[in-house]
């Protein structure tokens, strides 16, 4: 009888935790975008291509600190910029050029060839293209917060 309430407090209380697990991506943030962009861009020289993300908004708490953000399957550290209770972060994400490759009959000639990758590594959020992931610590805990709806400017190309 006995063993039988401790299995059945045990059960309770592992049915009542279920639901007290924090979401990972929050909801309510102290600080609110107020203009989410992104560009895409090409120039220089060739094979330079790359996106630019600017986001803009107001903070309700000061100890906020923009660790990283998450878009178009990619990770990046970003430096925010603060200014009045206000921040900006612009990110430039640069796409890697593609390497030659050496293409010969001979396999010695094929030297320094890399195999290509096996296994794409990816992030950990399923975003669409118009959305991206601001990962954000406040008191040294982790938070994240998911911005939907970012608006795509017409793309720049540079001579």
């Amino acid at each position: 009888m006995q063993k039988l309430s401790l299995l059945s407090f045990f059960l309770i209380l592992m049915i009542s935790s279920c639901g007290n697990q924090k979401s990972v991506v929050q909801k309510k943030t102290p600080f609110e975008i107020v203009q989410k962009t992104y560009q895409d861009w090409t120039g220089g020289k060739e094979g330079a291509t790359g996106t630019r993300l600017y986001l803009k908004g107001q903070l309700k708490s000061p100890n906020v600190h923009f660790e990283s953000v998450f878009f178009h399957g990619r990770e990046e550290k970003v430096n925010a910029m603060f200014n009045n209770g206000m921040f900006e972060i612009d990110v430039n994400l640069v796409n890697a050029p593609k390497k030659d490759l050496k293409m010969t009959g001979n396999p010695a000639g094929e030297y320094g060839n890399e195999a290509p990758a096996t296994q794409k590594e990816g992030i950990p959020f399923k975003l669409n293209k118009d959305e991206a992931v601001i990962y954000y610590t406040i008191n040294a805990k982790d938070y994240y917060k998911k911005i939907t709806g970012i608006k795509e400017l017409e793309p720049v190309i540079y001579p």
